[in-house]
């Protein structure tokens, strides 16, 4: 979300990738600092008795305007002097400069080092001096000081800060004011623009999406509940995280409340939203569902359900390893060779899973463009607007469904979603009957041990038992100390 931000009165601006050269050279042509007073100076306007004359050697004289146009364009690349203590700064002051009368070498030393500090000693800082008003000759020092300490870029604002009030324009204090209320309508346009940046809108394509998915007017009902369940949760952390930024910039905003207000409308206006969609479509389904079923390849959709009926689950196509325990050398040895040729059936078939898994990972399907998965559900999804079971005249013509569900039989469609479910649990599916044959594994393993304890007492009785004159059983691969058996 993009927050409203408000512009600062005096900023560097673009300027700030030129140098500070290039910026005064921008500024003296923008806002001709001087042209007034020379203008004065040229028709001879008299100076009230007790004002500071038009001009100051090596000052360029400037009215309010100018002085406002120079600070705007400059911004701190401007130093803006105020040559005495006082609450009504121009905006940009950047320091105060009390002591200025005088002209002895101490008061000369005195501000050579104060020019120095905020300065950093280069000269052609540009710099703006100003005291009270035109009467005032604080200002006048000030300028003198700076010419005789060598500084080459002066501005002299001849009217003060009264002059400045007078051309009607805001001192720092105004502006701190003014921040303020832009601070607070700031918060306002954050808070307009973040509203509607969390609008939602339930369309009729997204309730066509959710009913296609849902077989049922059961299960239609449910997913629309979780779809609208979502769009508030959804709608309100946005409005809330709207809030938190609004807070920030004002915490007094009237714009707060009528968020809170708007987080506990919500529930109330998604479910309007999604039941307003449901009866747009409702009305006429045709204008979604037809189109789609006449244009369906159905060479391809007949395709994709005969490999459906041709799939089988992993326990069909491998069986399961459960048969009684051996007792002798024939029976095990028809037991290794089952439990070999049952596991290199597993691995095989995990190996296509995989092939298959990776393969749709990167967006490749056996059927090119044409989706099973979709037309399956646009069959099963529209069959409940169909004109001889929806009541409504923009109903589903049954010569549409027809012609696809001629195809898409209930028992082709059984047997897609059997399908669907063998390939979504192909993998554990193995691993479930990996598990099994380790089972039969194990307990064929404590049966041998039996018959080994056996023997042994019998041999310490006097009897004899052979053993069978096979290698060790087949066990578990990956986790037991006994001979390779079955993962």
């Amino acid at each position: 979300m993009a927050a409203v931000l408000v512009a600062a009165l005096f900023s560097a601006g673009p300027a700030a990738a030129q140098s500070r050269g290039d910026r005064l050279t921008t500024a003296e042509q923008q806002c001709q600092p001087g042209r007034e007073a020379r203008a004065a100076v040229a028709k001879g306007t008299p100076v009230p008795e007790g004002a500071m004359p038009l001009q100051v050697p090596g000052a360029v004289t400037i009215s309010p305007r100018e002085a406002h146009c120079m600070i705007e364009q400059m911004g701190l690349g401007l130093a803006v002097v105020a040559a005495m203590r006082t609450q009504d700064k121009i905006p940009g002051t950047l320091v105060e400069m009390p002591q200025v009368a005088g002209d002895s070498d101490e008061i000369r030393q005195a501000y050579a080092k104060a020019f120095q500090r905020f300065t950093g000693g280069e000269k052609d800082t540009p710099m703006l001096f100003y005291c009270h008003h035109d009467r005032c000759q604080l200002s006048v020092f000030a300028v003198q000081r700076a010419v005789e300490a060598g500084y080459r870029k002066l501005y002299w604002l001849r009217e003060g800060n009264s002059g400045w009030v007078n051309a009607g324009l805001p001192l720092e204090r105004d502006l701190a004011a003014k921040a303020s209320a832009e601070k607070a309508q700031e918060a306002t346009r954050y808070a307009q623009v973040g509203v509607r940046t969390c609008g939602f809108d339930v369309t009729d394509q997204d309730f066509v999406a959710i009913a296609l998915k849902s077989p049922t007017d059961l299960l239609l009902t449910a997913n629309l509940r979780s779809a609208a369940q979502q769009s508030r949760n959804v709608r309100t952390e946005c409005l809330k995280g709207v809030r938190e930024q609004v807070a920030k910039l004002d915490t007094q905003s009237p714009a707060l409340a009528e968020i809170d207000a708007l987080v506990a409308r919500t529930p109330e206006e998604v479910d309007r939203a999604y039941k307003a969609a449901r009866s747009r479509v409702e009305a006429s389904p045709s204008v979604h569902l037809k189109a789609p079923l006449d244009q369906m390849f159905l060479p391809a959709l007949k395709m994709a359900l005969d490999e459906a009926r041709a799939s089988r689950s992993a326990r069909q196509m491998c069986g399961s390893f459960d048969r009684p325990m051996p007792s002798n050398q024939a029976q095990w040895n028809a037991a290794k060779t089952g439990l070999e040729e049952y596991r290199t059936c597993l691995d095989r078939l995990e190996s296509r899973a995989e092939s298959a898994f990776t393969q749709a990972a990167m967006g490749h399907t056996s059927g090119g463009d044409f989706n099973a998965d979709e037309a399956v559900a646009l069959v099963t999804g529209s069959a409940r607007y169909r004109c001889s079971v929806h009541a409504a005249s923009g109903c589903l013509p049954d010569a549409s469904w027809d012609r696809v569900a001629v195809v898409a039989t209930p028992a082709n469609i059984a047997a897609f979603e059997k399908a669907r479910s063998d390939r979504r649990n192909r993998s554990s599916d193995i691993d479930t009957l990996r598990a099994e044959a380790n089972n039969w594994v194990d307990r064929f393993n404590a049966h041998l041990e039996q018959q080994e304890a056996s023997r042994a007492r019998s041999s310490s009785a006097g009897g004899y038992n052979p053993a069978p004159s096979n290698s060790a059983p087949p066990v578990r691969r990956s986790y037991s100390t006994s001979a390779p058996g079955m993962k």
